[in-house]
């Protein structure tokens, strides 16, 4: 994307930003999570640790400026990789002054200062509405993670461990200059034990699940994928064929107009229909995805509503199975899954 192009975007945040500030009769704004860093400035990263919400340069924002407060030690790169070009200025303060970015944020702003949790409710829709730009990032972003999920499966043969298939997935995921926030993985009866499988080194005989979120840009494509090293007794291979017919079934449902429960419901309907009705409620069914590996759960009866521009990564899960993609919902009403199969 062009530096023009690119400040151009972040023009018209810093303007939704001060509107929202305006709306709250304050003076500044100091947003310091990662994500928010992350939406304002269009793809740039502020954090040093992979582990924190909050990155090591906040982004002061006033009425007539804006300006990334940065310890010495991270200036230069933030100002070289993250900030050149934009309309945001760097401004360097001690390493070792834990209340620098307070204490410019009071002298600058004059006024009352809101902070990230201040404004989560009202820069969740923002956030969440992405621009072409961040649609092609996804699309990048789903083939990485697709891609990643397979090459670990692949490499795995029976009396491997779920460890091996894990260091093949993460390491395609750095090649592509990614970063894997959540990584899970489950063979043969962990499958069916747990919906949210931390990787316990466990051998691999007849199944492995490998489940992965990669963050780029500061957006985040999730994928679940199954490898069957041998073939599917009848009822596992019905779960597998009800998992992906509720996913068909929220797919169908995320169009522009409904809302979240919408396709909640829709996938209530399809666990009904497929005989395993309970199911859904032994985990979350996914919902809008961007900014965060989540923005938004979808809840019964969420009234949050389904827009052109937004992404979804719904993960419907029947004991034993589960499906996961990502999509993102274009202006001509289309969902198009980033994460599908080459």
């Amino acid at each position: 994307m062009k530096g023009s192009a690119r400040a151009d975007v972040v023009g018209r945040r810093l303007e939704t930003v001060r509107a929202l500030m305006r709306s709250r009769r304050a003076q500044g704004v100091l947003l310091s999570t990662r994500r928010n860093f992350a939406w304002l400035t269009l793809g740039g990263l502020n954090h040093v640790l992979l582990s924190t919400e909050h990155g090591a340069v906040p982004v002061l924002v006033t009425e007539h400026e804006a300006v990334a407060i940065a310890p010495a030690n991270e200036a230069p790169r933030v100002a070289d990789e993250e900030l050149a070009g934009l309309p945001i200025s760097v401004r360097v303060v001690p390493w070792h002054d834990e209340r620098a970015a307070e204490r410019v944020a009071d002298d600058t702003a004059s006024g009352r200062v809101l902070s990230d949790a201040d404004l989560e409710i009202e820069l969740v829709p923002h956030r969440s509405r992405l621009e072409e730009i961040e649609w092609q990032r996804l699309m990048e972003l789903g083939r990485f993670a697709t891609a990643a999920v397979e090459s670990g499966l692949a490499a795995v043969a029976p009396g491997d461990r779920e460890s091996d298939a894990v260091a093949v997935m993460v390491a395609a995921v750095a090649r592509d200059g990614a970063r894997a926030p959540v990584v899970l993985a489950a063979a043969d009866e962990r499958i069916d034990r747990y919906r949210h499988p931390l990787p316990a080194g466990a051998e691999v005989r007849r199944r492995l699940m490998l489940v992965l979120v990669v963050e780029r840009w500061g957006l985040h494509a999730a994928v679940t994928r199954i490898r069957e090293l041998e073939p599917p007794n009848g009822e596992l291979q019905r779960r597998i064929e009800a998992s992906a017919i509720v996913l068909d079934a929220m797919h169908g449902a995320t169009r522009p107009g409904a809302t979240l429960g919408d396709v909640l419901a829709a996938a209530q309907d399809a666990y009904r229909a497929t005989g395993y009705g309970a199911e859904w409620e032994l985990h979350h069914q996914g919902g809008s995805i961007g900014y965060q590996g989540r923005e938004r759960i979808a809840t019964p009866g969420d009234p949050t509503p389904i827009e052109s521009g937004m992404a979804f990564a719904w993960n419907p899960s029947i004991t034993g199975t589960k499906a996961e993609e990502t999509a993102v919902l274009l202006p001509d009403g289309g969902l198009h899954i980033v994460t599908a199969a080459s």
